[in-house]
């Protein structure tokens, strides 16, 4: 028997009910999918998520949407309506997680009351994405991802020190709420079936606090110090030598050399052993105060080697470094092929590539069983095999815009 059919899917029998637009909380249910959770994505009939228009298409084909909504059901259900939300009803009586990124209040105006869902479905989990959270004088704002990049402190921190603040050009703050919210959800899970209290609960969590809470013991540091991060460029306050260093072939570097061990082989590699010694390399204390100077030694040799010829030299003398990679170099890359990090998927007789499922698991392995599929692509099934709705009534819910 082939091995890879013995393998089990970690969250088999695990359903998920998400409605949710672009990125935070349809990451979350990604990730669930990924690993096997049943996962039933609602689109509003007609319009669909905003995630198929984000961006681009090529031939079709919208990049963002094929990769946040894979392995995911697809069914379209206008929950502001009575009849859309009698349905939603019938759905939740067999969910495990329910993942909603409405803004705050928008259900209740709906009719639809989180307190009478925990009280109607005990055992749910009840998963809400916001910008700011459900409290708090901000909570109804409307909050995307790149506001609380802003807010957060990242951007603040973030560009070199005499530029802008900068904003990364891809989803972060979404993308770490999405991984919180997933994170939080098993969490959830766990005390609901292995401790046994048999008991849903609501989880909160805000794309705002999501990317302060990763970016480090900044309130610790400012309470002690009275100092605010500030812009380095690629510098860091806390070790050096720590950059990017240009090559003699227009290349990029990254270099780290924070321990005494690393630091001296370093300056070995560069012909400066003189450096191991002097009090202003001493250490690392020393190597952050002084490092401008340090830099430039550095950035001296590496300008005179080949990227091929500093990463070799490099590895040898077991300096930490990793070349600047962009996509084409990273799929051309015999580690990252090695590791299946980038995967070629069958779509619709096209086949894809796509980044791949993570983490990796020995026993219980994620797996994409396929991209993000048309607007309500499962309808009948859902509304037909699992609710059992007639074909007369589910051609009434269509002409009503329901469905």
């Amino acid at each position: 028997m082939n091995n890879k059919t013995e393998k089990l899917e970690a969250l088999k029998g695990l359903r998920v009910l998400e409605c949710a637009t672009v990125i935070a909380a349809p990451l979350c249910g990604r990730l669930l999918a990924d690993f096997g959770a049943e996962v039933l994505h609602i689109e509003m009939p007609m319009k669909g998520d905003h995630l198929r228009n984000f961006g681009f298409e090529v031939d079709g084909i919208n990049p963002w949407w094929k990769t946040y909504a894979r392995n995911k059901k697809l069914i379209t259900l206008d929950i502001s309506k009575e009849e859309g939300r009698d349905i939603l009803y019938q759905l939740l009586e067999d969910t495990d997680i329910f993942i909603e990124n409405f803004r705050p209040g928008r259900l209740e105006e709906w009719g639809i009351n989180i307190d009478e869902l925990q009280s109607k479905y005990p055992k749910l989990i009840i998963v809400r994405v916001s910008g700011y959270g459900q409290t708090g004088p901000y909570a109804n704002q409307p909050g995307f991802g790149t506001l609380m990049e802003a807010m957060s402190g990242f951007a603040e921190m973030t560009g070199e020190n005499d530029g802008p603040p900068t904003l990364p050009q891809f989803a972060l703050a979404d993308t770490f709420a999405g991984f919180y919210a997933a994170l939080s959800a098993m969490f959830a899970i766990y005390n609901r079936d292995i401790v046994k209290t048999k008991k849903g609960q609501v989880i909160d969590v805000s794309i705002w606090e999501s990317l302060f809470s990763v970016l480090g013991p900044n309130a610790m540091v400012y309470d002690l110090t009275g100092q605010i991060p500030k812009r380095m460029g690629n510098k860091a306050p806390t070790s050096a030598p720590r950059n990017t260093y240009k090559t003699k072939d227009n290349r990029w570097i990254a270099l780290a050399g924070a321990t005494q061990t690393t630091a001296e082989r370093l300056f070995k590699v560069i012909g400066r052993p003189d450096l191991i010694d002097h009090p202003k390399f001493l250490n690392n204390s020393e190597r952050v105060v002084n490092v401008d100077e340090l830099d430039e030694y550095i950035s001296e040799w590496i300008s005179k080697h080949s990227l091929q010829e500093v990463t070799s030299v490099l590895q040898k003398e077991a300096v930490p470094m990793g070349p600047v990679f962009n996509i084409e170099d990273i799929m051309n890359n015999i580690h990252a092929q090695a590791r299946e990090m980038i995967i070629n998927i069958s779509d619709n007789g096209k086949n894809l590539n796509t980044e791949n499922v993570f983490p990796k698991m020995s026993k219980t392995p994620g797996k994409i069983k396929h991209l993000g599929k048309n607007i309500g692509h499962d309808n009948e099934e859902i509304f037909r095999n699992w609710l059992g709705i007639k074909t007369s009534e589910i051609t009434q819910l269509k002409k009503d815009g329901i469905i």
